[in-house]
């Protein structure tokens, strides 16, 4: 039996070829998904095994590729996940996947997951024969609205812009679908949908100037598209969308229940931003992938530079697995300053990343996408080790009386393993516990409070400091902050930097104050650059303070010279 492996991490590839070589299997593997998807029709697998997140085709991409080719429209396809997402598992099902196993994953659960898939494919080939006829009809005809399905309308795609000068696009997502098929099941799911291919049916046909190659399609899970073939211009274009959103937005009456949903929209002209039936369809898709940030109810129309934005989301993503290896990735530190004395009494560590080609890539730009990857763990794990390495390092120096403050992202705090994390690397750095300080941001605090909770005092049972970050930004509440086993809380410069002109980030940043002192905390502001600024903190009787007026965030060797302290 053969079976294809996509995925673009070497070490996890070759891990999942050797295991699966060892039970006999004949394995082909494939670095990212343009390459899997050439092998597959090529070498005919039996079987693919496909990473989600991948460069030049992911696996969503990869497996309507699979699906879409007579030749591998039926080979079983098991997704390889970093984590048990259900949004992604359930975009992968949608697509046609038939498994899901989470990465890294275990020889036991790897081998029964193929070896039954591959029992499983192998009875249904003969069922599989005499449906063939109905399965290309599905496969041409979305079953449960009717609609043309995603090849079906490409084809009528590429039939509008033969016969017309101007095609216009309109790509619809419906906004918070997934709670109905959770709250209330599949069942009033898909009947929603199908009421959604009737209003769009329904408009289409009053549009006031129809075409015989006006045409609306399902694409894809709750995605729909419009095509107004005859349409070249955006006003006209952005007056129908908006039309199109407002029917959308009545309510839905379905089995009893009233439900009130939106969608959102993005949008793309022919020939002005596309040369094809498929370039068009990419386009509308991806405005509407901008769309959905933005709110419900949003509608975008195609620009250039989406293209290029995801283009460059694409290059950092694939970048950062790498960087990590090549070095290209830095900490640096930012030290933090008693008020009163003007000695240094800790340091924030920071990541930052050069690239050779790129040079100096904005943490506000890779960090999301790195939380989107997943490596934003490993990067986190780097990151504590080396500032902690860091700051045993300047102790054995004579430097004392200080801390390490390290940031946490989202993933890392949600999973289990941040306590055992803290405790190999306080055993393997001899860093003194109450050393290190670890900083939540309010909004990470508040999912889950019973697990936050839970973690927060796993960590501080190990000595180590907790900080709460960017406080004021949120919507934390009084009552579960007294619940928080912290020691300092963090003013975000947002209201620092307005403290002396704003009257009220005055008020709030004294109010965050005084409320600090009156759990205990010890209250740290960022992003100080003025002495007034400093001066009104001073009067506030606020402890510390890290901010340009000292120090910007520099390299250890830069750092360490900070121990002389602040004498402004």
């Amino acid at each position: 039996m053969r079976i294809l492996i996509a995925e673009d991490e070497p070490s996890l590839r070759e891990n999942l070829q050797w295991m699966l070589e060892l039970e006999g299997y004949e394995v082909v593997a494939a670095c990212d998904g343009q390459d899997a998807y050439a092998k597959a029709k090529i070498q005919k697998p039996d079987l693919v095994l496909t990473d989600v997140m991948m460069p030049l085709l992911d696996g969503y991409g990869l497996i309507r590729a699979l699906r879409a080719n007579a030749g591998t429209s039926t080979v079983p396809i098991i997704m390889l996940t970093a984590k048990a997402d259900r949004a992604d598992v359930r975009a992968g099902m949608n697509l046609g996947a038939d498994d899901y196993l989470t990465k890294p994953c275990r020889r036991e659960e790897l081998l029964e997951a193929v070896q039954a898939r591959l029992q499983r494919s192998s009875s249904l080939e003969q069922a599989a024969q005499r449906l063939q006829n109905e399965t290309r009809y599905a496969m041409q005809i979305d079953t449960l609205t009717a609609l043309p399905g995603r090849d079906l309308f490409e084809q009528q795609l590429e039939s509008a812009i033969e016969h017309h000068s101007g095609v216009a696009l309109l790509c619809l997502g419906l906004d918070g679908f997934a709670k109905i098929n959770e709250s209330l099941g599949t069942g009033v799911g898909d009947l929603v949908l199908r009421e959604v291919g009737k209003r769009l049916n329904l408009y289409s046909a009053q549009w006031i100037q129809p075409t015989a190659h006006d045409a609306v399609g399902r694409i894809g899970g709750d995605q729909f598209a419009v095509c107004m073939a005859g349409l070249d211009h955006e006003d006209t274009l952005h007056h129908r969308a908006t039309e199109v959103l407002r029917r959308l937005a009545q309510p839905y009456v379905v089995n009893g229940h009233t439900l009130f949903l939106t969608a959102s929209a993005g949008s793309s002209l022919y020939p002005a931003q596309a040369d094809s039936a498929h370039a068009l369809l990419l386009n509308a898709e991806s405005a509407l992938h901008h769309a959905k940030p933005a709110g419900p109810g949003s509608l975008v129309h195609f620009d250039a530079a989406m293209n290029r934005r995801v283009a460059r989301s694409l290059q950092i993503h694939n970048e950062l697995h790498h960087a990590l290896a090549q070095g290209d990735l830095q900490v640096f530190y930012q030290p933090q300053v008693n008020i009163q004395s003007g000695n240094v009494v800790g340091f924030e560590a920071l990541l930052r990343w050069h690239h050779a080609t790129l040079g100096w890539i904005s943490p506000t730009e890779f960090i999301p996408i790195a939380e989107q990857s997943g490596i934003i763990v490993q990067l986190g794990q780097w990151v504590m080790h080396t500032a902690a390495a860091q700051a045993a390092q300047w102790l054995t120096q004579g430097h004392r009386n200080f801390r390490m403050a390290v940031n946490l992202s989202v993933r890392q705090f949600a999973g289990k393993e941040l306590p055992a994390l803290v405790a190999q690397v306080l055993n393997s750095t001899g860093l003194p516990p109450a050393m290190l300080e670890l900083e939540v941001t309010e909004s990470m605090a508040l999912q889950s409070v019973a697990s936050t909770l839970a973690t927060l005092h796993a960590c501080k049972a190990l000595g180590v400091k907790l900080a709460m970050d960017d406080f004021g930004t949120g919507y934390s509440s009084l009552a579960y902050l007294k619940q928080y086993p912290l020691d300092a809380l963090k003013i975000d410069q947002a209201f620092t930097r307005n403290i002396t002109q704003d009257v009220g980030d005055a008020a709030i940043t004294r109010a965050i104050v005084a409320m600090a002192h009156s759990f205990g905390l010890t209250v740290i502001a960022e992003g100080v650059e003025t002495a007034e600024q400093l001066d009104f903190l001073r009067g506030l009787h606020c402890e510390e303070f890290q901010g340009y007026l000292f120090s910007k965030p520099v390299p250890a060797d830069e750092a360490v010279k900070c121990f002389a302290g602040f004498r402004g």
